[in-house]
């Protein structure tokens, strides 16, 4: 691939990039504006808006050298090539369906971002079938770890460097400083899910094109595993996992070097984070996490209550006063156990909890204890009245939340909705 690479090198060397705001741009300060795009965000926007300008026979030189290449992904009939840089940037990465000379264009830009060598490194692997690689990134609020954690299906958890030089220059920065501090989230933890989009090219005529991670945050493991959540529905599960409030407040994309091939920065979000005390999560908890979000798939359609309850559970953790974490509770316990009636509301969740998780006499009167005063507590809340019985145990909220969180869980491992009235009593064999 050697003549590839000096071929594309020649036309980087003869690359200007032409826009009205900044004039005519030579390669090597286009180079440098991409590699200062963390510090400078809006000088590169306007640069990445450019033309790319270069040596027309350099093109077709480069064509005829790509052509061969890409051979078995062009269209019989147009001799279109199927572009996964595209699907995956939502429009930049040249046309959908490049012809040749267009997608030596797309090289070339790419080339004088990054180098020609690493460009046709990138080509190699899709020409071997394999995906293109990015990262979706998560700053958590409510998390601590010990260091960086990893389970194999690609999703990981790490720690922010606490230098603001350090930090990589993928973090939309601009989003930071309108909002919060970036001295405020250096140190912070990140939540990482390895992403492909597969294939990277492809034949425009027969080849279905699959993405691991689609734009909007929502997150595919797969093929063989078919399991799909959003990245909110990823931090409740851990939420439960840790038996601690853990929540998104800023997404971001991380292309690595497929960046190079990007007319603009991809799709970030950020939310204000809650003022919640943090948890300690290990890698037993990240995997924890993701067989709840195997169960949670599995009952999707029959667990609608549930969900409430463990998004409502997650709520009372994040909540900052006490009557908030009862409110949130109540509602919690309300749609855990089903309870629709509204009459003796308090009386059916301290029955059905208790026999719910109580192994023995003792127990079930200790757990009905707890869920009887924290739901009259809720109530005295929800009326803006003064709590009784948590003032009196300042262990009770959380008691009550971890009887609640071992519902949810219990739940979660059950083929089938309980009957109630069969739990409280006996099911017949």
């Amino acid at each position: 691939m050697q003549e590839l690479i000096d071929c594309l090198e020649g036309c980087v060397r003869q690359s200007v990039f032409v826009s009205e705001r900044m004039g005519r741009t030579g390669w090597k300060e286009y180079r440098e504006l991409y590699h200062r795009r963390g510090s400078d965000e809006f000088g590169w926007i306007r640069a990445a808006a450019a033309r790319l300008e270069t040596d027309a026979g350099g093109v077709r030189d480069l064509a005829a050298e790509l052509g061969p290449v890409v051979a078995g992904y062009q269209h019989p009939g147009t001799g279109q090539i199927g572009n996964g840089l595209y699907l995956l940037l939502g429009g930049p990465g040249g046309p959908v369906h490049p012809s040749v000379t267009e997608f030596a264009r797309i090289l070339i830009k790419g080339a004088v971002r990054i180098g020609s060598e690493p460009v046709v490194e990138l080509l190699n692997e899709w020409v071997r079938g394999e995906p293109l690689r990015y990262r979706i990134n998560v700053l958590l609020q409510g998390a601590e770890i010990d260091g960086p954690l990893r389970v194999p299906e690609g999703i990981g958890l790490w720690n922010l460097p606490e230098s603001s030089g350090d930090l990589p220059a993928s973090l939309p920065f601009s989003l930071l400083t309108d909002r919060v501090s970036v001295v405020g989230v250096m140190g912070g933890v990140v939540l990482s899910f390895d992403c492909g989009l597969n294939p990277a090219l492809y034949r425009p005529e027969d080849t279905e094109v699959s993405a691991s991670l689609p734009r909007n945050g929502h997150v595919t493991l797969g093929p063989d595993r078919a399991l799909s959540f959003s990245v909110s529905q990823f931090c409740e599960s851990l939420s439960l996992a840790c038996n601690g409030f853990v929540d998104w407040f800023l997404q971001w994309q991380d292309l690595g070097d497929l960046e190079a091939f990007a007319g603009r920065r991809t799709w970030d979000s950020f939310r204000y984070p809650r003022h919640a005390p943090t948890t300690k999560v290990a890698e037993a908890d990240l995997a924890h996490a993701l067989e709840l979000q195997d169960a949670r798939h599995s009952r999707a359609r029959s667990g609608e209550g549930l969900e409430l309850a463990l998004r409502r559970w997650v709520g009372s953790k994040g909540s900052e006063t006490d009557p908030d974490k009862l409110i949130e509770l109540r509602i919690a316990l309300d749609a855990l156990y089903d309870i629709r009636e509204s009459n003796e509301r308090g009386f059916r969740i301290a029955t059905y909890g208790a026999w719910h998780l109580g192994e023995d006499v003792e127990r079930r009167k200790k757990i009905w204890d707890t869920l009887d005063r924290a739901y009259r507590d809720a109530s005295t809340a929800a009326h803006g009245g003064d709590l009784e019985y948590a003032a009196q145990d300042p262990a009770l909220i959380a008691s009550a939340q971890d009887i609640c969180r071992l519902g949810i869980l219990k739940r979660l491992g059950e083929v089938e909705s309980p009957e109630w009235n069969e739990e409280i009593l006996g099911k017949a064999d």
